[in-house]
């Protein structure tokens, strides 16, 4: 036994280095094995998501739609005693109204089509040949039916599928916003039996600012692009400009998209414009600088009572990587996952490698200093 000890104490560099080696060696096969199957590993991910998609719609659109039913809750309807009837009344009012805003936007789109229409007749565009085009593209569609018949039905199988989970994520989210109060409850009931109580508060007060900035964010750039829409149309029918609910709409909606949403507006804005009289895009595009101009230094700190505390730069980086992998999901949302990251990165990341750095410190203890060469001598 003390021959073992003293040859691992003798060669404790070479067991060092050959656990090191084994560790290497694991990772990368881990990473093979990984890399060679990322095909099935993706197509499992895929299916779990599909076959969880119904309940994903439904925990975002109840996500989304609760903070409406929660101002009724709590400043309209808190006169009420009756705590689950408050949040019935709420919860139906909040679904009316994004019921209503839904309707009202698919009114919009038939009023882009229709004025799209109108601008193509001033144009001389033909859009009897466009149609005749269409109808004969149709035409050749069904005589080839037969030979195209999988590739249809898989279409419609897929249309249909999407139909059918977007309609069943609306139903389970009605059901989310009701049970709400009981659906957390057994959630805490759980974390307090995972966790231990120092854990439970330190990731609840860690959840709770993810959601304060996600909630702050999402309602406040609604507000935002409400007052912009507002302003545009009061402006422009008060010089008399055409297509003021239409273009106050679009740059409301474009001005939900940070950065880049203002230019969107503006530059579609300016476009309508400009086919029925040159100086309303010019007066439209002074507007819409001045009121950007009014938005970012005025309207919007007043809206976010506190900063994200994210650079320039952070917010360009987060925009470009969420559109590019998320489409405009990721642009709407890259601005509060950049703050949540970098919260993370300030108040548990850094104070973690900190302190990390400070025990290892203090374990390893300070080299001895060498003894002067005088005092060598005279103990020789």
């Amino acid at each position: 036994m003390r021959r073992f000890r003293n040859l691992v104490k003798n060669h404790t560099s070479v067991f060092v280095f050959a656990a090191l080696a084994a560790g290497i060696l694991c990772v990368v096969m881990t990473g093979y094995v990984i890399f060679s199957n990322i095909g099935a590993i993706g197509g499992f991910l895929s299916g779990v998501a599909r076959v969880l998609s119904p309940v994903i719609i439904g925990l975002v659109t109840a996500y989304i739609i609760d903070p409406l039913a929660m101002v009724f809750e709590d400043k309209v309807l808190r006169k009420m005693k009756n705590g689950k009837t408050r949040r019935t009344l709420s919860v139906l009012i909040a679904l009316i109204i994004v019921l209503a805003l839904a309707k009202s936007y698919y009114e919009t789109v038939e009023d882009v089509a229709e004025k799209i229409n109108g601008i193509g007749f001033g144009l001389n565009i033909d859009l009897k040949a466009i149609e005749n085009s269409v109808n004969n593209m149709l035409g050749n569609l069904v005589n080839n039916l037969s030979d195209n018949l999988s590739s249809v039905l898989n279409t419609t199988k897929n249309i249909g599928a999407s139909l059918v989970n977007a309609l069943l994520g609306v139903i389970l989210a009605v059901y989310f916003l009701f049970s709400k109060k009981s659906l957390l409850s057994a959630l805490e009931r759980l974390r307090r039996a995972v966790w231990t109580p120092k854990q439970y508060e330190e990731k609840t007060r860690f959840w709770n600012r993810c959601n304060d900035i996600f909630t702050q964010y999402i309602g406040c750039n609604l507000i935002d692009a409400l007052i912009i829409g507002m302003a545009t149309a009061v402006f422009m029918l008060a010089l008399g400009m055409p297509y003021a609910p239409l273009v106050a709409f679009v740059v409301g909606v474009a001005n939900l998209i940070p950065t880049f949403g203002p230019i969107i507006g503006a530059v579609v804005g300016a476009l309508l414009l400009v086919l029925v009289k040159p100086a309303y895009a010019l007066w439209f595009l002074v507007f819409t600088v001045a009121i950007q101009i009014l938005d970012a230094y005025v309207i919007k700190p007043r809206l976010f009572s506190s900063s994200f505390g994210i650079s320039a730069v952070l917010t360009l980086v987060s925009i470009t990587v969420g559109s590019n992998l998320f489409g405009i999901v990721g642009v709407l949302l890259a601005i509060p996952v950049a703050a949540i990251l970098s919260f993370v990165y300030d108040e548990r990341l850094i104070p973690w490698l900190e302190k990390k750095t400070s025990d290892r410190a203090v374990k390893t203890p300070a080299p001895a200093s060498p003894e002067p060469a005088g005092e060598a001598e005279t103990k020789e």
